[in-house]
């Protein structure tokens, strides 16, 4: 038994020496396996990252998409506006007719200006879910279409990971030579011309 098991740890003993022994010519600088892999053509390892606030305030689909985002929320504050305007004034009215008017008008007046408060306060409901569903579904819009561009541009310049930063990472350190945030933009800004041509 005791031959065995001696046996058995020269034979372990010689299968660990062997696998170090090629596991350290793998990293040898000569070695063709490690040559290959530092290829331009390879993708693994290389980083990049892009300023997302350069982009967002340079990509023109983007700031296309957020001016149409803040126009309709500008047509809708004005109506809404309106409408509270239009019940602000019918109170006032109510105010100054109040001693003069018959119990009924009075009652009237009431139920006007409870229904015109029900108005606003479901349209300002409605108009808030709208907005905030539209805004998400377009700002996904922008979002896919720059991880579209980014998943072709990474493969064209052999980037593993592109990484989107913006002041208040808490990165500490970044190389000025890994930032693709004009190459981006430029390339987005056309893909996007083109796109508006068809």
């Amino acid at each position: 038994m005791k031959k065995f098991l001696i046996a058995s740890n020269i034979v372990l003993i010689a299968a660990v020496a062997f696998l170090f022994y090629r596991s350290y010519q793998s990293v040898q600088p000569n070695s063709p396996e490690v040559s290959s892999h530092n290829t331009g053509d390879s993708i693994h390892g290389k980083i990049a990252y892009f300023d997302l606030d350069s982009l967002q305030n340079q990509y023109q689909y983007f700031i296309e998409v957020r001016d149409y985002l803040k126009g309709k929320d500008d047509a809708n504050t004005k109506e809404l506006n309106r409408l509270r305007n239009n019940y602000m004034s019918k109170l006032k009215e109510y105010n100054q007719k109040g001693p003069s008017l018959s119990q009924a008008e009075q009652g009237q007046y009431q139920q006007d200006l409870l229904q015109m408060q029900n108005d606003y306060q479901a349209k300002e409901q409605s108009v808030s879910q709208e907005m905030q569903a539209e805004a998400m579904e377009k700002m996904q819009g922008v979002k896919q279409k720059i991880q579209d561009f980014l998943k072709s541009y990474s493969q064209n310049k052999g980037y593993a990971y592109i990484f989107a930063s913006n002041d208040n990472d808490y990165l500490y350190y970044k190389d000025t030579i890994n930032n693709i945030t004009k190459d981006i933009v430029v390339k987005l800004n056309d893909e996007y011309k083109s796109s508006k041509k068809k």
